[in-house]
């Protein structure tokens, strides 16, 4: 599974290691957990391939401008698709910092000047 140069490190830091054996239970958990992680990685990735064909059949424009999880992020800040088209881009710009704006407002600060379209690619 390892390549030579990983294998080689390993036995390495092994030699140098100031912990203990490792018990059969505790490298049962420890196999469980890894295999729980690959698990999410699996499904993370599952669930990214159904977002990214799902925002290109409905929103390629949006996709295409802010990406396949921003735009899915505007989107579902919106409420739909059709209510954020119909939203000025000033109210856009600062989708998902309302928190932000209203505590602004409140204590009389400067105002947020983005909000979720702020982790688009094409911005930053």
């Amino acid at each position: 599974f390892l390549s030579e140069e990983v294998e080689a490190q390993l036995k390495e830091a092994s030699v140098i290691s100031m912990g203990t054996e490792i018990g059969e239970l505790d490298l049962a958990n420890i196999r469980e957990l890894c295999d729980q992680v690959l698990s999410l990685s699996e499904y993370r990735a599952t669930l990214y391939d159904y977002l990214k064909s799902r925002m290109n059949t409905i929103a390629p424009n949006l996709t295409t401008m802010v990406g396949e999880l921003v735009g899915a992020r505007l989107i579902a800040h919106a409420g739909s698709l059709l209510n954020l088209s119909k939203q000025p881009a000033s109210t856009i710009q600062i989708l998902g910092a309302e928190k932000a704006l209203f505590r602004a407002l409140k204590t009389k600060h400067a105002t947020p000047k983005y909000g979720l379209i702020y982790h688009a690619s094409l911005i930053g």
